[in-house]
């Protein structure tokens, strides 16, 4: 089979005759207004444009002498950029002063000239917006089919790097405002609450952007503590939650989820042996759990963050909204986009990219992430078994990127005189205290519960 590339030039000249976008009226307002009275405005407008955003390259060469001269505090006008262009001996190549005073003609006002900047500013994302396109289809066209994830990675990271953060960075005075207003109004209303209430009061909810990282040993009840914050937010406080399931399908999940809900004994559930009272309970819950469209279940092995990304934008069309929580079961089942890699330091790079992925996920789509992880062994060596922040395997990234670390531990021993509790270790956070939280750990109804208060 013959591979078949392709690239902008073709793209113009194949695709019905059009040119790349562009404005050329706009890119010569913009000349014109900074070289007849508006260069005390060449700042703003280099904030907006750079010389690679003007379509025609003569543009490219006029705009790179006119920031040239600013930046060396020379007059920028009519006479002084001419002259420049001269001494490089390019104002042939620009179309001469003919060209010059054409564009001194044409712009309507140099007042608006920031304005013009934006337009082609437009234009030029536009241009790159097929650029990127382009790359995408030489994918398709010239990829590896067995490295598919990796090009559909690259071919999301293409379109976010074409859209970088614009606009100047804030001072300060823009800044205070915003804090004034958070201190009068909060931002209750944007976090989302926990359904153990002394976490909760320790946390303050999960606010957006947040990274959370929950760790425990296998069997010690970390997809429990998941589908309680995951459930107790989607059908106690009717917030969209996106669950990525990693180690269980959706089939075991929605059994889970009932028996949470219901009460049920989570083995006569699976047998589908329910007492009266539990078949009462079932239909009581089922009913109610059907009709509920915010709570969004994946269950696709190898997750990758790309996927994710692909399913939160899904998501955001929905009826429902965007997600505003987001749950990960688990880490060190996730493939990162260069996945693969063998060896134990490569997958401590491989976590690392893991990690800072989503955290970036969190401060991209401005929602808390919880995303569980296994820990070492090295914490049954010890003598009470209890975990740290070093315990998470490949810990280094992991405790750098989360905002806030709880790791679970129970001891069932009953001459420990704690049968069934289960302690959530806030190990880091990163806007408060760091304290242990108990809740009785409910196996058997597939859930965690507030301890009784004295």
């Amino acid at each position: 089979m013959t591979t078949e590339r392709f690239d902008v030039e073709r793209l113009d000249s194949e695709d019905l005759g059009r040119s790349r976008p562009h404005n050329i009226e706009a890119e010569q307002s913009v000349l014109g207004g900074l070289l007849i009275g508006a260069a005390h405005r060449i700042d703003d407008v280099a904030a907006i444009v750079r010389p690679g955003d003007f379509y025609r390259p003569a543009h490219q060469v006029i705009y790179e002498v006119i920031l040239t001269l600013h930046n060396q505090g020379e007059a920028v006008d009519a006479v002084t950029v001419p002259a420049e262009l001269a001494q490089r001996g390019e104002i042939g190549r620009v179309g001469g002063l003919g060209y010059l005073h054409t564009l001194t003609a044409v712009v309507p006002t140099a007042a608006n000239v920031t304005f013009y900047a934006r337009l082609v500013k437009e234009q030029a994302r536009l241009r790159t917006l097929v650029e990127v396109g382009t790359r995408v289809a030489q994918y398709g066209y010239s990829g590896d089919p067995d490295d598919i994830e990796a090009l559909i990675g690259q071919a999301h990271q293409d379109l976010i790097d074409q859209n970088p953060d614009e606009g100047d960075a804030p001072a300060l005075e823009s800044i205070i405002p915003g804090i004034v207003d958070w201190m009068e109004k909060g931002d209750t209303d944007s976090r989302v609450p926990l359904p153990y209430q002394d976490l909760n009061d320790c946390l303050g909810g999960l606010k957006p952007g947040q990274l959370v990282i929950v760790g425990a040993r296998p069997a010690v009840g970390k997809s429990v503590v998941a589908l309680d914050i995951a459930r107790f937010a989607a059908l106690k406080h009717g917030v969209p939650v996106y669950l990525a399931s990693l180690e269980m399908d959706k089939h075991e999940l929605g059994l889970r989820l009932v028996a949470a809900e219901g009460r049920i004994n989570l083995k006569r559930l699976q047998d589908r042996e329910l007492t009266d009272e539990e078949w009462t309970s079932f239909a009581r819950v089922t009913a109610r759990l059907a009709d509920v469209p915010h709570l969004v279940i994946d269950d696709t092995p190898n997750v990758t963050i790309d996927r994710l990304r692909a399913e939160l934008r899904k998501m955001a069309r929905r009826a429902t909204g965007p997600a505003r929580l987001v749950v990960v079961d688990y880490l060190q089942l996730m493939r990162s986009p260069n996945g693969g890699r063998k060896g134990p330091e490569n997958r401590q790079v491989e976590v690392a990219e893991l990690s800072r992925g989503l955290k970036l996920l969190a401060r991209e789509f401005n929602v808390p992430v919880v995303v569980l992880s296994q820990l070492n062994r090295g914490v049954e060596q010890r003598a009470d078994k209890r975990p740290t922040i070093s315990d998470l395997r490949e810990s280094g990234s992991l405790e750098q990127d989360a905002d806030i670390v709880i790791l679970l531990h129970r001891d069932d021993d009953p001459m420990s005189g704690r049968p069934g509790e289960l302690d959530l270790i806030v190990g880091k956070n990163r806007n408060g205290p760091v304290r242990t939280v108990s809740v009785a750990f409910q196996g058997h109804f597939a859930r965690a519960v507030n301890m009784a208060r004295a």
